[in-house]
């Protein structure tokens, strides 16, 4: 099994202020043009009488900026990519590629998630070649080496990662059972919300068994799995764990609370955390494999849609 490309990220939880590093890329530009993208997916009959009407992609491209807007479900979205500082090792479809990603992931965690805790719409992506070795993201600004993508060309994900962090928007660590939460979390987003299905991701980076990561302090699998087996069309379990982690009103001594909470109403009510963990790490989903060659085809794809909540929505 192929082992999951590991990110040197940073998160460091501030006043409304989330930082993760991993890092780099590789950049190239384009003559300045403006254009509209109509094949841009945006929903035909999402508004109200008091929201505008979404609008499809239009861009801005220049020497070493590419902007772009769209309104998207009634939200407005903004994407800069900054190149000022980029050597030219990300190619142009690598750049392209990304900005995809962006429109197809971010408005999904912005809508699930980022909303809660007003997370920002405008969203700069800088690919320079700066001191760092993958990513970071913090405020609304997200960094990429690169090199990145010139040595790891199919590791776009990356980006879904500090995306997921950009929607945390300040979680304290002192408020956080583990700290580690803030990572597991921007993992458990970037295998679901993973680009086009994985098409990339999942043969460059799988969810570690139980065997790996062996304790919910560290085991991205674990969220997947809570969200795949309690959440429902009337009750999203994610989004309620979320909320408890941005919420910051219980220390970490005090989440046998939170999860008690999390749990009422759901199949798992009336049991601690230690026993779910047990439960979790006795099923066939916490070892069937996740790597494959086709998007969506790994074992444990195969057997159980996790990804529904996205392919679906």
């Amino acid at each position: 099994m192929k082992k999951k490309i590991i990110s040197l990220s940073l998160a460091i939880a501030m006043s409304f202020l989330v930082v993760a590093c991993q890092k780099k890329d590789d950049a190239q530009t384009s003559t300045p043009q403006t254009t509209t993208d109509d094949s841009t997916e945006v929903n035909e009959d999402t508004t109200t009488e008091d929201e505008e009407p979404d609008k499809p992609i239009e861009s801005t491209i220049s020497e070493d900026k590419r902007y772009h807007t769209a309104r998207i479900n009634g939200v407005d979205y903004s994407l800069t990519v900054d190149l000022k500082k980029c050597d030219g090792n990300t190619s142009l479809e690598q750049i392209e590629t990304l900005e995809s990603l962006f429109w197809q992931v971010y408005p999904k965690l912005y809508e699930r998630f980022g909303y809660y805790s007003s997370a920002p719409t405008d969203i700069e992506l800088l690919i320079e070649n700066e001191d760092y070795e993958i990513a970071c993201a913090w405020e609304n600004k997200v960094h990429i080496h690169d090199m990145w993508l010139h040595d790891n060309p199919e590791d776009f994900d990356c980006y879904t990662h500090e995306l997921a962090h950009l929607t945390q928007n300040g979680w304290y660590e002192d408020y956080l059972e583990y700290d580690n939460y803030i990572e597991t979390f921007a993992d458990y987003c970037r295998y679901l919300y993973a680009y086009n299905n994985g098409e990339f991701n999942d043969h460059v980076w799988t969810l570690q068994t139980v065997d790996e990561e062996d304790s919910r302090e560290t085991s991205v699998r674990f969220l997947v799995w809570l969200d795949n087996e309690l959440s429902t069309p009337d009750h999203d379990f994610m989004y309620d764990y979320y909320v408890a982690c941005s919420d910051a009103t219980h220390k970490k001594d005090e989440w046998d609370k939170v999860w008690t909470s999390l749990f009422k109403g759901t199949s798992m009510e009336g049991k601690t955390i230690d026993e779910v963990w047990d439960i979790y790490a006795k099923s066939d989903f916490a070892h069937l494999s996740t790597e494959t060659k086709e998007p969506g085809q790994s074992e444990l794809l195969k057997k159980y849609d996790v990804r529904k909540y996205v392919l679906h929505k």
